[in-house]
C-alpha cells in the first residue's frame, strides 16, 4: 500500500513538475522589438572644417567654420577670383528627394554709400560676382553639373531665394558644390576695402 502511494506521487511529479510550480505561472516573452524611422543627415566638408546637421537639435546646425566664399585673408584685386569646393553627403539611412539652397541677404561693411568717397554697393552692382554649381560625387565635375541648382556668375544680392535640386540622393551619397567669387577687372575703385557677407542654408528633404 505504502509503495503504491509513493509510486503515484512520483508519477504526478514526473508529469506536472515540482509541487512549487503550482504556486506561480510564468510566460517569458523573449522577442520584443521596436524600430525607429530612417532619417536624412547632412554633412558638409569644406577646405578646413566638417559640419553635421545632427550636431544641433532637430537635425539643424549652424556651421560657422565652412566659408564658401573663400574668406577675407586674400582680398580680391580687380580681375581676381577664388574658388571653394564643398562636399556634401547624406550620411543618414534614408534617401533624400530634394537638396535646397536658401540664400540670405547680402550685407557689406562699410555700408553702400557711406564714407567719403561713398562705398560702392558690391552686393548689387555686378562688380563682385558669385557663381554656384553642383554635381554628383565627392569631387566637382563641370561636365555633369546639375541644371536645377546653379547660379551663373552674378551679383550675390541677386541669387534667387531658393535653388532646388530634385533627384534621389541615396543614403551614403555625396555631391559637391563649387563656389567661384570674382571681382571684375573693370570694378569701380569705390569697391575697394569692402567686406561682403551672405548666409547660405542647405536642406535635405526626404
Amino acid at each position: 500500500m505504502g509503495s503504491s502511494a509513493i509510486a503515484a506521487t512520483i508519477l504526478v511529479l514526473g508529469v506536472n513538475g515540482t509541487l512549487s510550480s503550482w504556486t506561480s505561472a510564468v510566460i517569458s516573452n523573449d522577442t520584443n522589438t521596436v524600430a525607429t524611422a530612417s532619417a536624412v543627415i547632412l554633412r558638409e566638408v569644406g577646405p578646413s572644417a566638417t559640419c553635421l546637421s545632427s550636431s544641433g537639435t532637430s537635425n539643424s546646425y549652424t556651421c560657422s567654420t565652412v566659408n564658401k566664399y573663400g574668406g577675407t585673408s586674400s582680398p580680391l584685386a580687380p580681375g581676381g577670383s577664388q574658388v571653394t569646393d564643398v562636399v556634401f553627403s547624406n550620411v543618414g539611412s534614408a534617401a533624400a528627394s530634394t537638396f535646397v539652397l536658401t540664400t540670405g541677404s547680402c550685407t557689406q561693411s562699410p555700408t553702400a554709400g557711406s564714407g567719403t568717397p561713398p562705398a560702392a554697393n558690391v552686393c548689387t552692382s555686378g562688380d563682385l560676382t558669385v557663381a554656384i554649381s553642383c554635381s554628383n560625387g565627392a569631387t566637382y565635375s563641370a561636365g555633369s553639373a546639375w541644371a536645377d541648382l546653379v547660379y551663373a556668375a552674378g551679383a550675390p544680392g541677386s541669387i534667387g531665394a531658393t535653388l532646388t535640386h530634385t533627384a534621389t540622393l541615396a543614403a551614403g551619397s555625396s555631391f559637391t558644390c563649387r563656389f567661384t567669387v570674382a571681382l571684375s577687372a573693370s570694378a569701380s575703385v569705390l569697391a575697394q576695402g569692402i567686406t561682403a557677407s551672405q548666409a547660405l542654408t542647405w536642406t535635405l528633404n526626404v
